[in-house]
């Protein structure tokens, strides 16, 4: 299903990554760089030479590295845009954390589903727009791509949250109960990637026994409930 490349990518790019403390840009490459990624990590903006002493690229296009996985944080106009640069690099799969799609009304919806359109056409996966992030704490990886500045401990479990305010709860109530993840991932608007999606891809990883869902709306509830059985 190509989602090897969201939770064990061995190269990140976070496009839009910012050199200011407090912007989303800055928060999640600074959370995957502390959270102690084990792969290749590569901040780009076109307007910063280095972000948290690491040297930053114009674009993704520049990197002169493959690159698996790209985190985008950026207005949806130019999320556009960096998608069409982020296949023409070759990139497996795209977390888009931006706001402001289908959730907003119809011209942020026509910007989504011409998104999800190039990334079909060029096998890339999906995972948002709209979302927490992704998060895999198992230390032969170590990706914290997400709001949270709080790495969980590694474990048996993989949740699922269309919430991303209910992620932030469930990594907090986890670290003070002291149980573990094995993947993490918010789905936001669900463009691409959806609950049945990674619930398959959870029933195959050995690295998994439990599967927690919290889901606020499924299209494909049937297929979801079968999957379950």
């Amino acid at each position: 299903q190509g989602l090897d490349a969201l939770f064990n990518p061995s190269s990140v790019a976070v496009v839009g990554a910012s050199s200011t403390p407090g912007k989303v840009g800055h928060d999640i490459f600074v959370n995957i760089l502390k959270g102690g990624f084990t792969g290749t990590l590569y901040p780009v903006n076109p307007n910063a030479k280095s972000i948290a002493c690491v040297r930053a690229y114009p674009d993704i296009r520049d990197i002169p590295d493959p690159v698996d996985l790209a985190i985008l944080i950026l207005p949806p106009r130019q999320v556009e845009t960096a998608i069409a640069n982020a296949i023409g690099h070759g990139v497996k799969a795209v977390v888009i954390v931006s706001a402001g799609f289908r959730e907003v009304g119809a011209e942020g919806l026509a910007i989504e589903q011409r998104i999800v359109a190039m990334c079909r056409a060029a096998g890339v996966r999906v995972v948002g727009p709209n979302c927490l992030g992704v998060i895999n704490p198992k230390p032969q990886v170590r990706l914290n791509a997400s709001f949270s500045a709080r790495m969980p401990a590694a474990g048996n479990i993989s949740f699922i949250s269309q919430s991303g305010a209910l992620c932030t709860a469930v990594l907090d109530f986890a670290a003070d109960k002291d149980f573990g993840f094995s993947k993490f991932v918010s789905i936001g608007n669900k463009a691409d990637v959806d609950e049945l999606d990674l619930l398959r891809y959870f029933h195959a990883d050995p690295e998994t026994e439990v599967i927690m869902l919290y889901i606020e709306e499924s299209h494909r509830g049937p297929e979801l409930m079968s999957e379950g059985k």
